[in-house]
């Protein structure tokens, strides 16, 4: 996968041949949940004095007074991060790094969800470009076998999978190395949860499996203090072809009626 990004300086900026890069992924299926690639940057019909080259993982997210941001799950390690380019010149630099277990899935069972994450490269010159250059190339990302292993307890129960969210906050005592959490919002088709027939569902997930925050839905609110209670439950990504989780899936439903009526 070949994806470029220019300046967007207009229309003049096209008419000398701005700065470029081109991203170049070496494995768009992200086996073994490492992102590794190649960057080509491009001078365009300037000499560029200095460029500064950084890549990151991004989100589409929501902060939590509901405005839409590009939230940075991390930082790529890159192999050249300074350097200078004469007129006409290419300069590639390789990018890498495992996929980390807390970012946000963006598909369930081959259906893509209304948000996207990818890499991004930003480049920051001299003679200064305005805004800098940046471009993204997107990511497929499948849920790892904990949350995965969730939402299919929760089918078993009637609950569907609608939609999903990404919000720049950590969810209070979690433990989660970096920024943000990812929701899916469950519904009850058939109105067999009666009291309780939208669900949220949010992940804390690390190497050994995740835990499992569920709540009444709250579409409209997106500070997580402001949300209803949880209840929490954890999934061990080892478990998962065997443990019963619809179960324990329904003991965490029973658990937020007793939770509501408190």
């Amino acid at each position: 996968m070949a994806e470029r990004g220019t300046s967007e300086n207009g229309p003049e900026a096209e008419l000398t041949d701005p700065p470029e890069v081109e991203l170049r992924l070496d494995d768009p299926e992200l086996t073994d949940r490492w992102i590794a690639g190649t960057a080509v940057v491009r001078a365009g019909r300037q000499a560029l004095e200095q460029v500064d080259f950084s890549m990151e993982l991004v989100a589409d997210a929501y902060s939590h007074r509901g405005k839409h941001l590009e939230m940075v799950v991390c930082g790529l390690t890159v192999d050249d991060y300074c350097f200078e380019l004469a007129a006409g010149e290419e300069h590639q630099v390789r990018f890498r790094r495992e996929l980390p277990w807390e970012c946000p899935f963006t598909e369930y069972e081959g259906r893509g969800f209304d948000f996207g994450v990818g890499v991004r490269a930003t480049l920051r010159t001299t003679p200064a470009k305005p805004g800098g250059i940046r471009h993204r190339v997107p990511l497929r990302i499948p849920p790892t076998a904990a949350p995965a292993a969730a939402v299919a307890a929760f089918a078993e129960l009637g609950y569907t999978e609608r939609s999903a969210r990404v919000i720049d906050q950590r969810i209070p005592g979690a433990g989660q190395f970096y920024s943000g959490h990812q929701s899916l919002f469950l519904t009850d088709p058939a109105g067999q949860g009666r009291d309780l027939s939208q669900l949220e569902l949010s992940f804390a997930t690390n190497q050994v499996g995740a835990l499992l925050h569920l709540r009444r839905a709250a579409p409209g609110k997106y500070k997580w203090t402001s949300r209803p209670p949880t209840v929490t439950f954890p999934v061990a990504h080892h478990e998962t072809p065997y443990a019963d989780l619809t179960t324990r899936a329904r003991a965490a439903l029973d658990e937020l009626r007793l939770l509501e009526r408190a």
